[in-house]
């Protein structure tokens, strides 16, 4: 096997790789035209709820198995796909756009829907947050939905927050330059490339716990790392079917409190815009997190919504 077959195992305890390794099975299915690849954890009862867990832009399926395994030994199917161009699914490596992963959330969900008959959920973090939103608004055959963080992609603010340039977005004009800018290069020459990782801050994806985090992901060979402008105007120029005023799906919002990398201030004031049916939970960590007490905390929080909604 290639490295980057197996650095993910570079994260994780043996006892941890065994697990995975003895439950994970590993399907393809066709999306967007290309094929996307899925870690699943199988209940043996397809009657079983089934969360399907998607990450966000510098991540792929398995960086979420720790999480996934503590909610597969609560009963849950877990479905991990990898969106197009990123982790182990097929497709150009940095041009891509928004919509192909909706479109990506939207078919894994549809055949999820097929395969299994119990309660279907999404969860989405980081991007994976607005991302797992716009495919419920595209009618993801989904009973509820939790978004680890909320970003929408109808908005040149969101995407500003999420890069380097955050500390600008309040600067009268420079939202509309920035994303006048944009489009007017990506018009232009689509197809170029800007190095991915110097866009956002990536260092500060974790908080002081877990810094052991970022020395090992900076060294993966999977998480892309360039992306087109074409992408780029996508991260704003892609607005969800139902605005977030308009929403009737029941929601989660989990919101870091500790996150570095994007202001907390941006998935409280996407929360307050939402309509229907929604619920709000602070943790006490960064934007991403690891290790077992945030492991244990995570899946109680979503567990206890996730049971709630099935009634």
């Amino acid at each position: 096997m290639t490295i980057h077959q197996t650095y993910w195992q570079n994260y994780y305890d043996e006892a941890t790789i065994a697990l995975s390794n003895a439950l994970r099975q590993e399907i393809r299915i066709l999306s967007t035209g290309v094929s996307i690849h899925m870690d699943i954890y199988e209940q043996p009862d397809r009657s079983a709820p089934v969360l399907i867990v998607n990450h966000g832009a510098g991540g792929y399926s398995r960086i979420f198995i720790p999480a996934a395994l503590a909610l597969y030994q609560r009963g849950y199917t877990i479905i991990v796909p990898n969106q197009r161009g990123q982790g182990y699914s097929e497709g150009d490596r940095g041009d891509f756009v928004i919509g192909q992963f909706v479109q990506n959330i939207v078919d894994v969900a549809h055949w999820a829907r097929q395969r299994y008959s119990g309660a279907l959920f999404l969860l989405g973090g980081s991007v994976g947050s607005g991302l797992v939103y716009n495919a419920a608004a595209e009618d993801a055959p989904v009973d509820a939905i939790i978004c680890h963080n909320l970003y929408d992609f109808d908005s040149i603010h969101d995407t500003i927050a999420l890069s380097r340039f955050a500390v600008l977005r309040h600067l009268p004009g420079f939202p509309a330059l920035m994303g006048a800018s944009i489009r007017l290069l990506a018009a232009l020459a689509p197809g170029l490339r800007l190095p991915f990782r110097a866009l956002a801050k990536f260092k500060a994806m974790v908080d002081e716990r877990d810094t052991y985090f970022y020395d090992i992901w900076k060294n993966d060979p999977l998480p892309i790392k360039s992306v087109s402008l074409r992408y780029m105007r996508s991260t704003f120029t892609t607005p969800a079917r139902v605005p977030f005023e308009a929403n009737t799906l029941p929601i989660l919002v989990i919101n870091p409190m500790r996150d570095k990398m994007v202001s907390p201030a941006v998935t409280k004031r996407n929360y307050e815009r939402l309509a229907g049916p929604k619920q709000y939970v602070e943790i006490d960590y960064g934007h991403w997190a690891t290790g077992q007490a945030f492991v244990d905390e995570y899946t109680s929080i979503v567990d206890a919504y996730l049971q709630q909604c099935r009634g």
